[in-house]
């Protein structure tokens, strides 16, 4: 049912009625109302895989647009009635709006981290619904590769303002996988709908084949992929509480469609994320259950497959077994597709061996040492249609190596199809190394250490990639915490995953060997080889868990994830101890919080008056850092371990500063921050570039403009003394020709 503005009568009474026309008519006139379009058109958009921020980015705006989703559950939600969010962001109300009458760049999404105070509840957005044209006041704030809206409520609260009610909401535009993509690599061009509500339809051009389905009740519960069968895909993801499987889902006993399945369409929001594999990686975010069509053909199931060896010596046969099921018609087939050192695909049969679901089927042995082998079961029904397992052989398969000597670390980790999985998952391996890190995810020494930070103990296997493994304590009584560096250990354990990263469970045998050995010399690689990539990427994969170093590097950013200075628990500065280092080829994560050492980021209050502990500064070079990678909450990161790891750690005065050439165009967040009365503003320019800085209060207006100049490439730090200022939030825009970023600070007096 819907819910206008005008019945706030009866809730608020007239008072609050009159006060919120007020704010209304009195304070919304001060931002310049602009179009949907204004926000987001950017010339020239397809030259720029680093998607350029909007043109608005900082600037507080009116806008009018359509809603596609209602803000919370409404009441008559069956079984619901709580008024949890709809586009889930924890608590924080968010939602997403068009343009009327033309997609092409005519969407955002709307953003309120304030749900709970009074200010907030004043905004009404919680009474935003699906298919009304209402007026926003927010800041124009950039969000990965897209562009939120974030209300304004603080200080004064600006009512959303209805101004019509559609009939329905903006039909879907329709588009292709061949508009999404140039071959397999991302279509910018598709920027112009983005935040937009669009429709990909299955025809005789475009199979929508599900795969990748997540379960659980994960964060990413709900979501799955939708491919065409010709190597493209876009993710299908769950942010609507309606398509989520986890405990935030609003649809008792909803589940996503099983891999394989065959959809007649899908609509949803459509957004993007960068993937350097892909160039760009599209997400469709479907709002409502009519947004997933039917599904058309339900593929069989094949699953449980598991071979009978572990470990293979060369000409031993490996039996394969699987459970495999017709859904909408019986087995016509199962087969095993196997090759040799990626050579012809050859296939045997196989054969059911108890009942008619479980299924075996021998691979012959191979008689090469080292050799290895991969494979796929594939299943197919009386209706011709097939089910694979993996889904997509062509970037997955099952493997194992055939050897004539004890299995290595190299072989365990070795992830060479891009899925991250190890041959030897979920199977019990014994294998042997020297420590590199031993109580690293402790610092109980200092007593500063995270509450849940991993105890991470990494062995090693000689140098080079894929040769360390991480040792977890779960499920097991062995002493692995008191294993120093230096020690040369063999250990059995279960190979499993924890958040994409591989390790040995279940420990049920720990021998030490010797002590005091010399450790593997690091690995120097680049911090812009492992950047951003995804999880699983192969370039930064081979480096998991092993000792690597990189030289030349530069702080960035010292809070990867919010401003300087530890966590408020606002969730508006977040601090989990990650900064950003740069050797000048890209930026890459380090993480500080699991180390034994003396450096951080402030992100413990008590850290920065402890004159044993070093608050990193941003611009400080080191000659290198060293550590071991990790990986987790999307980001390859590194983990420095000791003091010793930062070598040459140097605060760069800014005239040396301005001597260094950076590679890429960086504006840091201010520090401190909060401030009072001055902070440093840093950036970096990778050209001669005409350089403003400028100051912006919430309202949008400017209060300062530090510079507005020519630069040559360099290094900078501005000085703002904002004495004159009042206490709150400001904003600081720097631009560079065609380069610009805006970030927040906080002056507290």
């Amino acid at each position: 049912m819907k819910k206008r503005i005008s019945s706030l009568v009866s809730i608020f009474g007239l008072m609050t009625l009159l006060l919120l026309v007020f704010y209304t008519d009195g304070f919304s006139q001060n931002y310049p109302l602009v179009t949907l379009h204004d926000i987001n058109y950017i010339a020239d958009s397809t030259t720029y895989p680093g998607f350029p921020p909007s043109p608005l980015a900082g600037d507080t705006v009116r806008v009018r647009g359509v809603v596609m989703v209602r803000t919370v559950v409404g009441s008559d939600e069956p079984g619901v009635g709580d008024r949890r969010p709809v586009i889930w962001a924890g608590t924080a109300w968010s939602g997403y709006i068009q343009d009327k009458n033309n997609p092409e760049w005519g969407g955002i999404q709307v953003y309120q981290q304030d749900t709970s105070s009074t200010n907030a509840q004043q905004t009404l957005f919680d009474l935003a619904d699906t298919a009304t044209v209402y007026e926003f006041t927010g800041v124009v704030t950039p969000y990965f590769q897209s562009t939120e809206l974030f209300l304004i409520t603080s200080p004064v609260p600006i009512p959303i303002e209805e101004i019509e009610v559609l009939p329905e909401r903006p039909a879907p535009t329709q588009i292709t996988m061949e508009d999404l993509f140039t071959g397999t690599s991302g279509n910018y061009s598709m920027r112009k709908y983005m935040n937009t509500y669009v429709e990909v339809i299955a025809d005789t051009n475009n199979n929508l084949i599900t795969s990748d389905r997540v379960t659980g009740n994960g964060s990413t519960s709900g979501n799955f992929k939708v491919n065409d069968g010709e190597g493209r895909y876009f993710m299908a993801y769950a942010q609507s509480t309606y398509f989520k499987m986890n405990s935030n889902g609003i649809r008792p006993g909803y589940q996503s469609p099983v891999n394989g399945t065959y959809l007649s369409y899908i609509r949803g929001i459509l957004t993007m994320r960068s993937n350097p594999s892909i160039g760009v990686d599209y997400w469709i975010v479907p709002l409502y259950p009519e947004d997933l069509g039917d599904p058309l053909i339900l593929p069989p199931s094949v699953t449980n497959v598991t071979r009978d060896l572990v470990t293979v010596a060369p000409n031993q046969s490996v039996e394969v077994s699987c459970i495999a099921k017709g859904v909408q018609a019986n087995l016509q087939s199962v087969k095993i597709f196997f090759r040799v050192n990626n050579g012809v695909l050859d296939s045997v049969d196989m054969s059911a061996t108890s009942g008619d679901t479980l299924f075996t089927g021998t691979i012959p042995g191979v008689s090469a040492d080292s050799a290895f082998v991969d494979f796929y079961v594939k299943a197919t029904d009386l209706n011709g249609t097939s089910m694979t397992n993996p889904f997509n052989p062509n970037n997955s398969r099952y493997f194992y190596f055939v050897l004539n000597r004890p299995i290595t670390i190299r072989e365990v980790q070795y992830s060479p199809f891009g899925n991250g999985l190890s041959g030897y998952y979920n199977y019990s391996v014994t294998v042997s190394g020297i420590v590199t890190a031993d109580t690293a995810g402790r610092s109980s020494s200092a007593g500063f250490n995270a509450p849940s930070s991993a105890n991470r103990i990494i062995i090693q296997d000689g140098t080079g990639s894929w040769s360390g493994i991480w040792l977890n304590a779960a499920n097991t009584t062995k002493d692995v915490f008191g294993l120093k560096m230096g020690d040369h250990v063999t250990v059995t354990g279960v190979v499993k995953e924890d958040y994409d990263f591989t390790r040995l469970d279940n420990i049920s045998e720990l021998i030490t060997n010797s002590t005091n050995n010399q450790l593997p010399a690091p690995t120097v690689v680049t911090t812009g080889s492992i950047g951003t990539l995804p999880s699983n990427s192969v370039a930064a994969e081979q480096w998991e868990s092993v000792l690597i170093k990189f030289e030349n590097v530069s702080i960035t950013d010292v809070n990867a994830d919010g401003n300087p200075g530890p966590d408020p628990g606002s969730g508006s500065s977040r601090n989990f101890g990650e900064i950003v280092i740069n050797d000048g080829t890209g930026n890459v994560r380090c993480e500080l919080q699991d180390g034994n050492h003396k450096y951080h980021n402030d992100w413990n209050a008590n850290l920065g008056s402890n004159p044993n502990f070093v608050s990193v500064d941003s611009g400080a070079t080191l000659t290198s850092l060293t550590g071991y990678l990790y990986f987790s909450h999307s980001y390859y990161k590194l983990v420095p371990r000791i003091t010793d790891d930062f070598e040459n750690y140097t605060v760069v005065d800014v005239d040396d500063q301005n001597n260094l050439i950076p590679g890429n165009f960086i504006v840091n967040q201010n520090y401190p921050n909060p401030f009072n009365p001055s902070t440093v503003i840093s950036y970096s320019i990778p050209n001669e570039a005409f350089v403003t800085v400028k100051v912006y209060n919430v309202l949008g207006q400017e209060v300062a403009t530090l510079l507005n100049d020519v630069q040559s490439a360099g290094v900078y730090r501005i000085n703002f003394n904002a004495s004159k200022l009042s206490s709150g939030i400001y904003f600081y825009s720097v631009k560079a020709d065609n380069h610009s970023d805006v970030k927040k600070m906080i002056l507290m007096k």
